[in-house]
Formats: structure tokens, sequence, C-alpha cells
């Protein structure tokens, strides 16, 4: 995706020296979306794909790699600290590193296709020549403003912040004076907080399916809620 055609002039096919394409009967060409089989003309205010081949015609062959969404690095770590054998601290992360989401939420609010509620993000939208943004114009159950492209694919690497638990337990004096054998409390938080760069609402999507070239598509499920524990526990 780079980004959306200000003008008819900026639609107009070029090479791979920047030069215009010229016609065989000497006319302009235009920027065209899978020509013959559709054959859509690209116009001012339309999003604007790489032509990676230079041919002024985006199709399959202008298809390029854009991630994985099988982490490079998945997994966790914690740690533990006690202090006078009365204190514990224990604390637990999990993480994924060079993870890519397709976030499918932003691709639904941003489409501008039909009568569904839309992200304040498309009142930036291209309305008239001339204008210069990164969101193409609104157009009714037709053209090709979203197709899947980078504009949609994050990286969604992120650090979680799992678990964190302090325990106290009574001293030996006071768990013997009320008669028990042992006495501790704690308080447990968990999901407290996530370090990432993703746009989405959580990072944390699975990948559905058995095809081994699946991805995942985040559509705004419900995330981790944070939750507090307070607790108690003793024996006679």
């Amino acid at each position: 995706f780079k980004g959306v055609y200000k003008d008819l002039q900026s639609t107009i096919a070029t090479d791979a020296s920047g030069k215009n394409i010229i016609g065989p009967t000497g006319q302009t060409v235009f920027m065209k979306f899978n020509y013959p089989s559709i054959g859509y003309t690209f116009q001012p205010g339309d999003a604007i794909y790489e032509d990676i081949n230079n041919d002024g015609n985006i199709n399959y062959q202008d298809i390029v790699y854009l991630g994985n969404s099988m982490p490079k690095y998945t997994g966790g770590f914690g740690t533990s600290l006690s202090h006078k054998g009365q204190w514990k601290f224990t604390a637990f992360f999990t993480y994924r590193y060079k993870f890519d989401l397709v976030n499918g939420t932003k691709i639904n609010t941003t489409n501008m296709y039909g009568f569904d509620n839309q992200s304040t993000a498309t009142l930036s939208r291209w309305r008239k020549d001339g204008d210069i943004t990164d969101m193409p114009r609104a157009m009714y159950r037709t053209g090709y403003n979203w197709l899947g492209s980078d504009r949609y694919v994050e990286d969604a690497s992120y650090l979680r912040f799992r678990t964190a638990t302090v325990r106290y337990t009574a001293a030996k004096k006071l768990v013997q004076k009320l008669k028990l054998k042992n006495l501790s409390a704690y308080i447990s938080v968990e999901n407290l907080y996530t370090w990432t760069n993703y746009t989405g609402q959580d990072p944390e999507v699975s990948v559905r399916g058995s095809d081994p070239f699946r991805v995942a598509i985040d559509y705004s499920y419900t995330p981790p809620v944070k939750t507090v524990t307070l607790g108690i526990t003793a024996s006679f």
C-alpha cells in the first residue's frame, strides 16, 4: 500500500524508470486492476498498490510476502524473590517476537464499503482532487480500496506482564498463639500490562485452522481481563 491517488495525473502508469507508459496508438495508459479479467481503471482517491513489475496492471504478479503469523520466538519467563522467609514475590511474563497479524477490525472499520459503523480515521478520507491523505475515498459496494496489503498487516510482537503475586507468611509465634499450623495471605494480579506497538485491541491472537499457510486475523474479540485476587490460607 503506497497511499492514495491525489488526482488524475497521479494515476498514470509509469515504467521502472519512472516514465509514463504509452499505449500502442500513443494514448496515455492509466493504472488498472487485474486487466483484462476485471480491467478496473484506478481513479483519483483510490488506494495505490505498488506495481512490482511496472507494467501498469495490479494483479497476481504484484503479490509480495508481507509477514508470518508464526512467531519467530514465543515463550515466557519469571522470577521469585523472598525476604526473611515471610515475604515472597513472584512474577511471570509471556511474549511473542516477530509475529505478524492481520488487523481485521481495521479492515472492517475503514473500508467504507457498506453501511456498517466506521472508525473516526475515515474522517480524513480523500474527498476532492489534490487531497493528500492515506485514507482512500468512500465507495459503496464497489472499488478495490481495501484489498489485502501491508496497510492491514502489523507486527504484533508483545511482552505481557502475565501475573504478579505477593505472599506474606505469618511468624511462628503468631501462628502458635492462634493455635494454627500455618497462616498466610496473598494478593495476585493477572494481566497487568502489555508492551506492544500493535494498534489493535489485543496482540495475543491465535492462528486458527489446519492450513500450514494460515494467518492470524484480529477481529477484536474480548481481550484477557485484568483480575485481582485476595486470599488467606490457614491450616489447623
